[in-house]
């Protein structure tokens, strides 16, 4: 009977580096703009992942 806590839970550290790796992920996809590989469709919307992304690394700076 110990009173440990659940291994699901997600400390605070984890979330913060969670966030951080998605931030910089969505700060890279824009990069990824020039790849002639991909339809324009999908290129057009890259930009719209830069400022998801700031805030992203934003949270997880804060959550450190």
């Amino acid at each position: 009977m110990s009173s440990a806590k659940s291994s699901s839970t997600i400390s605070k550290t984890q979330l913060s580096y969670l966030f951080f790796i998605i931030g910089l992920v969505l700060l890279i996809i824009p990069e990824l703009n020039g790849l002639d590989f991909l339809p324009v469709g999908i290129r057009a919307y890259f930009a719209l992942f830069f400022y998801p992304g700031i805030v992203c690394v934003i949270i997880g700076y804060i959550l450190k």
